[in-house]
């Protein structure tokens, strides 16, 4: 996907989240307002770690520009923490994150976006089943679920904010998301004896 073409979903996105408390004018702006007031919002993510035992509830973006420690703490949390090693995510999967955690939280009060897998090692990749080459290597990819919602909740928010990959694990109670070409599998079991409904690279 071409980055003028990501930008311009992740922008629709933003607008079906502010299009969702019912004031359709402000859905319009938002998604006309490219090179100003969305991209100046402030963005906010909240994670938590369970295997870490760890949270971060930073802001990484604010006045027009990256906030320098509030993205090295969600780097740090992202981090593969078999290997001990971490690398710069991905911004627009950030983006992403924002844009997902806005909409649950017009169902009520914020929740946290539970961590389970972020960047990764070829080395942790292989331990943990995954296929290679990964996007996970690259920093634009997470797996994940959202505390407090139901597994179906989580998948219809997933489905609608879906931009690259969508993995579905219906026994571990998780989704996959990433940056790349948009497909969609289901995977049962923790190494991948799965109904693949595309080919995936995650």
């Amino acid at each position: 996907m071409k980055s003028d073409d990501r930008r311009r979903l992740l922008l629709w996105s933003a607008a079906a989240a502010v299009a969702a408390t019912g004031a359709p004018w402000r859905a319009a702006q938002a998604a006309q307002s490219a090179g100003s007031g969305l991209l100046k919002w402030p963005r906010q993510l909240w994670i938590t770690r369970p295997e870490a035992q760890e949270s971060v509830r930073v802001t990484y973006w604010a006045d027009g520009a990256l906030q320098p420690d509030g993205y090295r703490s969600i780097n740090r949390i992202y981090r593969d923490l078999h290997a001990g090693l971490e690398r710069p995510i991905a911004l627009p999967l950030l983006d992403l994150n924002w844009l997902m955690g806005c909409m649950v939280a017009q169902g009520g009060s914020p929740r946290p976006m539970v961590l389970l897998s972020g960047f990764r090692t070829a080395q942790t990749n292989r331990r943990v089943g995954g296929v290679e080459p990964s996007v996970h290597f690259d920093g634009q990819a997470d797996d994940y679920i959202y505390a407090g919602l139901s597994f179906q909740d989580n998948l219809r928010l997933a489905r609608r904010f879906q931009i690259g990959g969508l993995g579905i694990y219906p026994d571990r109670g998780s989704l996959h998301k990433d940056l790349g070409r948009p497909r969609t599998w289901v995977e049962y079991g923790r190494t991948g004896s799965g109904r693949l409904l595309d080919h995936a690279r995650h």
